[in-house]
């Protein structure tokens, strides 16, 4: 079964890819790809949660964006989600019934909309700030 129907092309057929003028791109964006779904499986697997959650910038921080270039990025992801890179993560995601997971996240959304609208104080935010919009010169 291929997720999202029947296409025109053959999958994963990419034309620039093929003619060699972009592989190491995609080579760079795979191997991106996948240390997205391991440390979202990591944070999820350590926090169960991930959006709004004061534990995944710090974490962030300190295990990708503060070293920076000066490590690999292979030894990023290690450092940060405790394994090695691995496809595993995004393999399990690709596996996913797409049915039971879009009814998975319309409940998890349901039950983040309902908590946060019980959290939310009755006042408005004061975030003392001032927009300026400018339209032309």
């Amino acid at each position: 079964d291929i997720q999202g129907g029947l296409s025109s092309r053959p999958l994963l057929s990419v034309p620039h890819l093929l003619s060699d003028e972009a592989s190491c791109y995609y080579h760079g964006y795979v191997l991106a790809e996948m240390g997205v779904h391991q440390t979202r499986e990591f944070f999820t697997k350590r926090d169960g949660y991930i959006v709004d959650n004061p534990d995944i910038g710090p974490t962030l921080t300190s295990a990708y964006w503060k070293p920076g270039n000066s490590e690999p990025f292979l030894s990023l992801v290690e450092k940060c989600t405790g394994t090695p890179l691995t496809g595993d993560a995004w393999i399990a995601e690709l596996k996913r019934d797409v049915d039971e997971l879009l009814v998975e996240e319309k409940e998890a959304y349901e039950k983040a909309r309902t908590e946060y609208e019980a959290s939310t104080p009755a006042t408005d935010v004061d975030l003392d700030m001032r927009i300026r919009i400018v339209d032309g010169d």
